[in-house]
């Protein structure tokens, strides 16, 4: 009899041996469930990555830039050149008919830019988006610009406030102190001073001359003329032949 174990007796027990360690600390769980578990594990780390990456926005080179304001002006040339790529608008998660209070442009350079914010800016806001749309209808492709909504809790009081002004209360007139009535001091009205009329002065009359009688001047009467007789119209009787009986 050999007492020597042989080589193949000594090579099962090395191998049952590291197996029995390796069941030991793995708490005798099969081996294939925690290589589920790194698994798991792994894809995790993934999606933390990509999230990361994407929230950056500029591949993991960096920290994202800070946005600049500008106007809307400015704005739309820049969306007429083609330089935006996205455009965001924020409104309020609980008052979402308020309509957006902020608009973010991001530019295809990695920069971004900001309207104006608040609900008095929305007719600038609504311009931008508006804008915005009619280029992505005339642009095809990949220059279409991203338009995005979003809604975020707690926005600022003051954003949502449009440009109604609030009736204020009128301050009470502060009463001005009277100051005291002088005494009055009797004053003697003046006397009216008669004002003499100017009388006519009586003018004498004056002597009216008296009219001068004529003299008569004596004229020649004349002597009456003897008016001459008539001549008498009865014919004397003719004489006639026959004498008168004696």
């Amino acid at each position: 009899m050999q007492n020597a174990d042989s080589p193949r007796d000594d090579e099962e027990t090395g191998t049952g041996g590291v197996q029995a360690r390796l069941g030991h600390l793995l708490g005798g769980r099969p081996l294939s469930v925690y290589g589920v578990l790194a698994a798991g594990v792994g894809v995790l780390v993934l999606l933390l990555a990509v999230v990361v990456i994407t929230a950056t926005g500029d591949n993991g080179q960096g920290e994202a830039p800070t946005c600049l304001p500008f106007t809307a002006d400015e704005a739309q040339d820049l969306i007429e050149a083609g330089q935006v790529e996205r455009i965001t608008g924020v409104s309020d998660q609980e008052h979402p008919e308020v309509g957006p209070v902020a608009v973010e442009v991001g530019l295809t350079d990695g920069n971004c830019r900001y309207l104006p914010q608040g609900a008095i800016t929305q007719p600038d806001l609504y311009r931008i988006i508006g804008v915005a749309a009619y280029y992505n209808q005339s642009q095809e492709g990949e220059e279409r610009i991203s338009i995005r909504w979003e809604q975020q809790p707690n926005v600022p009081r003051a954003l949502l406030t449009t440009a109604t002004p609030t009736p204020t209360a009128t301050p009470a007139p502060t009463a001005t102190p009277v100051p005291p009535t002088p005494t009055a001091t009797p004053t003697k009205a003046p006397t009216a001073t008669p004002t003499r009329t100017p009388t006519a002065t009586p003018v004498p009359p004056t002597a009216t001359p008296k009219p001068v009688q004529p003299t008569p001047t004596p004229t020649a009467r004349p002597s009456p003329s003897p008016s001459p007789r008539p001549a008498s119209t009865t014919a004397p009787p003719a004489a006639t032949g026959t004498r008168p009986s004696g």
